[in-house]
């Protein structure tokens, strides 16, 4: 049984459900048989920063590289755009958010320090922060990558340091890094908490440091924030496909050995391999299948409290369409953060009617119900009863967080 889901560190987690009786989240009423409750992880539009450390040489065959890391991009950022809308669902909600924020950092590798970075301070165009995440919002952040990988190339005598650039990269966003320029410091400032990054190395030639592989390793605080690391070295291709299945002696691959990356050979004109290079996998489609039926009454409001545990901690968002639990601000340990506990407000009256039976939901805000319209041809299996739970405006919209669904079921 699964609800939600969730697409970062390259997984497709579902809301992993759980069946217990006897919680106390909702009231029971005569005729109740029973409660369930379904808690877990639950991510939307989770605050990413994509690394791009691409050879800078001034050579057709590192151009074509550098245009194949902007098609590697934008197949990522069109995941983000699918995921967002769950398109394996069939049919996209009209009625909900679908928040994102990503933002592109473009690496010199032969740059001085202080010329190595471009960040959405330099060029905005770098940051995509949406609320719609629409296929068309794509294209211009893509091209604001490539002319930004292009207009600075390696200049004659400069070394090659891909994973010094690279390392400081990450080590900068985390604060281990002293910032070197004015947009430097304003773009770690402004930085979403839980940030994650995720860093393509991608190379003709290998690394010209002095330093070994192993000085050049990035902090393990800033590694635990990045979850998916690729290198593409100069290697022979191998005989299907593009990613190496064992590991030469190149710095680049030693290195990419200590920081757990994928590793692709150079040439490679597998289109897929590049498609699915910064992919960020989809979204588990499973439908949310239950041994029993959410009690509604008469009105159309169902016995269920759902509850989400995030980040914000000053507020429980109501533009969210998210309050207090019994009106009191509760604060709660998990896995060592703090975050606040806000209830997601079910909709009433005409709003609660139109987000029931209409697909455009005219008059809902941010909140939820049991609705009738169908968004996909899922289906459950016999004896089993599809929670067909709505949630529109930014109800889902947790950067990253916990949510509890318990309801009361009926016979």
């Amino acid at each position: 049984m699964k609800w939600g889901s969730r697409f970062f560190l390259m997984l497709s987690m579902g809301l992993v459900a759980a069946a217990c009786e006897g919680t106390d989240a909702v009231p029971l009423v005569p005729g109740t048989t029973s409660q369930l409750t379904s808690e877990g992880y639950y991510g939307k539009g989770e605050p990413i920063v994509h690394v791009l450390v691409v050879d800078d040489a001034d050579t057709p065959e590192a151009a074509m590289l550098r245009a194949r890391a902007a098609q590697a991009l934008r197949a990522g950022l069109m995941g983000a755009v699918q995921n967002r809308a769950e398109f394996c669902r069939g049919t996209e909600d009209p009625a909900e958010w679908r928040p994102g924020d990503d933002r592109v950092l473009i690496v010199h590798p032969s740059a001085p320090t202080s010329l190595s970075l471009v960040t959405p301070i330099d060029r905005p165009a770098l940051a995509w922060t949406t609320m719609t995440s629409r296929a068309e919002e794509v294209d211009a952040v893509v091209a604001a990558a490539l002319e930004a990988m292009e207009e600075r190339l390696a200049m004659p005598g400069e070394a090659y340091r891909p994973l010094r650039a690279a390392s400081r990269a990450l080590d900068l966003m985390k604060g281990l890094q002293a910032p070197e320029t004015e947009a430097e410091s304003a773009f770690v400032a402004s930085l979403a908490k839980g940030t994650h990054y995720q860093i393509i190395v991608a190379s003709t030639r290998d690394d010209e440091d002095v330093k070994s592989p192993a000085e050049l390793v990035p902090n393990e605080v800033s590694l635990s924030s990045t979850y998916r690391t690729v290198v593409v070295v100069p290697s022979k291709a191998e005989e299907f496909g593009c990613q190496k299945r064992e590991r030469g002696d190149t710095r680049l691959e030693t290195w990419g050995e200590l920081v757990g990356s994928y590793d692709y050979t150079w040439p490679c004109d597998d289109d897929m391999e590049w498609y699915f290079m910064l992919h960020p996998g989809w979204i588990d489609c499973g439908a949310p299948c239950m041994e029993r039926p959410i009690k509604v009454d008469s009105n159309g409001s169902a016995a269920c409290k759902i509850l989400v545990d995030q980040p914000e901690l000053d507020r429980c968002d109501p533009e969210k369409g998210w309050r207090d639990p019994d009106g009191k601000e509760t604060l709660v340990e998990r896995y060592g953060e703090t975050l606040r506990r806000c209830e997601v407000m079910q909709h009433e009256g005409a709003a609660l009617e139109s987000c029931r039976t209409s697909f455009d939901c005219p008059g809902c805000s941010s909140g939820f119900c049991v609705t009738e319209v169908s968004f996909s041809d899922l289906s459950c299996d016999v004896g089993e009863h599809l929670w067909s739970l709505r949630f529109t405006g930014g109800a889902r919209a947790l950067p990253y967080g916990y949510m509890d669904i318990t309801c009361v079921t009926g016979d």
